[in-house]
């Protein structure tokens, strides 16, 4: 932690992802940009035609979805570059590039939607009978149909498409503020050993087993953000505007049901995920006591949850958990899948490069999977070796696999999922890695670390996420009332939802605490947040039904990969054997969580 890091043209060939399989230079990509350009005019063919014939239907469908095809490798190659180092002048340009290129396609395309929701159900019907190919298309021509009350005329709908980069424009400026403006502070420790604070480094800072590394470097990288409140404040609200903005342009009740109707996901599923965490907060409640008496403490902190010291460990330390040897692990966990499942994603870890390991200077924080279509799937982190970023490897890769079988079972219309099914997917993994482990491992240190590391994963998504969900419904309330909505509002209220969570058991910094919300960027895709809640839910009721039942759980959970966008998440995840309209699976998974805290009490003793 010490040491510098280095520059992003610094870090070996080997421990970056592939980026040369999507382009081998900026060159080629320039030219697929140029094609992608050329291209896009063209679909002005079809504007007042849609509807003509069936197929003309099929030529104009067709014909969009094979240019929006041809642009995803171009605005991945883009991501990657900026994703990799943030203060790089010419990665962000090319990606700025991608995103006006990416407008100017959707308002070239505006016509499409209230020209084929002009075609009544007959007629469609009509179609569907006069040229077959129209069938492979009917999935993504009922999703149009749910959304034919909230899509306005040609005009209005080229207008709402080129204001999509404006709208954009919050999050890119937040984005290029916390990953390459921001600077952060110093830990300064007892000793006065300096160690820097990043995006890069902040995770091994929380979880030091030195309670004054976590507690200094916990307080800068706040301290960072409170000093830039007003700003982040100011992206945030944009944002949410805009999202209001396109609420209100499309008739829609409320910025909720505008996120959730594309995937036919009803609102209960929201309230039945608040209304159990709230149920269930006494779990975490225990959660916070046996931690108090793990670090021999009277009263927690912020920077001590949910991280757990063991004795072994805080006299021995923790044993380092190379790449290659969690990649295996990982592999080894996920063995009841299959050769279908595990043989791919080895390749991926150990000969295809997908995955973008070590932090480098520029390179943001946290992680997340990435691809697109005829491409191998990438993976971004910053791999720490220990059991933490071991967990989010495996969570990103349950990214990386349903997208490599979704794109290996699907044409490309369906080949995207939702970000619904998307969290179950990653989620699923952790839940197989740590049974393997526990079965598997007898070490008593090693045990709670597991457990330690499983316990904080159902910390960020059953008890972080969710409480930022309910920040995200008290926030939109506000814009949607025309209440005003400050930095020190927002603070006020996760300060409060805070301390419904942690009870007494916690010392609340309350201005350090309450600029959490300002740390996600996750909150400027609206209504993102809960599917992780529920996304772990599913998951761990997914994965205890494929290690009770062996292979034919396994092939319905393979079958839920394979369905990609090609279904509803809802109906996709009942194939599997889940029903998330009922608040079962969440209480479910607050029932694997207390089992885990038992465990941990048994272990400290």
């Amino acid at each position: 932690m010490s040491q510098a890091l280095p520059r992003r043209q610094d870090v070996p060939l080997e421990r970056q992802w592939a980026i040369e399989s999507v382009f081998a230079s900026v060159a080629d990509w320039e030219a697929a940009f140029a094609a992608v350009e050329a291209e896009i005019p063209g679909l002005a063919r079809f504007e007042g035609r849609v509807g003509e014939s069936a197929a003309m239907l099929l030529e104009a469908t067709e014909a969009s979805s094979d240019l929006s095809q041809k642009f995803g490798p171009v605005a991945l190659y883009a991501g990657m570059l900026s994703a990799g180092d943030a203060g790089d002048q010419n990665a962000q340009a090319l990606r700025s590039r991608v995103r006006e290129l990416g407008t100017r396609f959707n308002a070239v395309v505006a016509y499409y939607s209230p020209e084929f929701l002009a075609i009544s159900p007959e007629r469609l019907n009509e179609f569907y009978a006069a040229e077959p190919k129209l069938e492979l298309h009917r999935h993504d021509f009922e999703t149009q149909s749910l959304l034919r009350p909230h899509v306005r005329s040609t005009e209005v709908e080229a207008l709402l498409a080129q204001s999509g980069e404006v709208s954009s424009g919050a999050s890119s400026t937040y984005r290029a503020l916390i990953d390459a403006d921001l600077k952060f502070a110093d830990a300064v420790t007892p000793a006065g050993e300096r160690l820097p604070v990043a995006q890069g480094t902040i995770a091994s800072l929380t979880q030091s087993m030195d309670r004054e590394v976590r507690k200094a470097g916990w307080e800068s990288y706040a301290d960072g953000f409170i000093g830039m409140k007003n700003t982040i404040a100011s992206c945030l609200t944009t944002s949410g505007k805009a999202y209001l903005f396109n609420t209100r342009a499309r008739g829609y009740d409320n910025v909720l049901q505008q996120r959730m109707l594309p995937n036919a996901i009803p609102r209960i599923v929201v309230d039945n995920l608040l209304a159990t965490v709230k149920e269930n907060l006494p779990v975490w409640h225990r959660y916070w006591n046996v931690l108090r008496k793990g670090l021999g403490v009277e009263k927690l902190h912020g920077y001590d949850i949910p991280l757990y010291e063991s004795p072994a460990s805080m006299t021995t330390g923790r044993s380092p958990l190379p790449f290659a040897e969690a990649s295996q692990i990982i592999c080894d966990g996920m063995a009841p899948l299959g050769d279908r499942y595990v043989g791919p994603m080895r390749r991926g870890l150990f000969e295809d490069r997908w995955v973008d390991a070590y932090p480098n200077i520029g390179k943001g924080s946290g992680a997340f999977s990435s691809g697109t279509y005829g491409q191998r799937p990438f993976i971004m982190m910053n791999y720490d070796d220990d059991f933490l970023s071991l967990s989010t490897l495996a969570h990103e890769l349950g990214h990386s696999m349903h997208s490599y079988l979704s794109w290996e079972k699907q044409p490309y219309p369906y080949a995207h999922y939702s970000l619904f099914a998307a969290e179950t997917a990653s989620n699923f993994n952790q839940a197989m890695v740590r049974a393997h482990l526990l079965a598997t491992v007898t070490d008593r240190n090693i045990r709670l670390q597991v457990l330690e590391e499983a316990i904080s994963n159902f910390h960020r998504y059953l008890f972080v996420m969710p409480t930022l969900a309910a920040f995200e419904l008290d926030f939109y309330t506000r814009l949607e009332t025309r209440q005003p909505v400050t930095a020190d509002s927002m603070s006020a209220k996760i300060v409060e939802l805070f301390r419904q969570g942690y009870g007494d058991a916690v010392e609340l910094d309350e201005p350090r605490l309450g600029i959490t919300w300002a740390q996600f960027p996750h909150l400027y895709s609206a209504y993102y947040v809960y599917q992780y809640a529920t996304g772990i839910s599913a998951a761990n009721a997914l994965a205890q039904q494929v290690l009770a039942e062996g292979q034919p759980a396994a092939d319905r959970y393979l079958s839920f990969l394979e369905a990609g966008g090609s279904m509803y998440p809802l109906d996709a995840l009942k194939l599997a054997g889940i029903d998330m309209t009922s608040p079962a699976p969440v209480t479910a998974a607050f029932g694997v969580l207390s089992e885990m805290i038992d465990e941990m009490e048994k272990l400290v003793g």
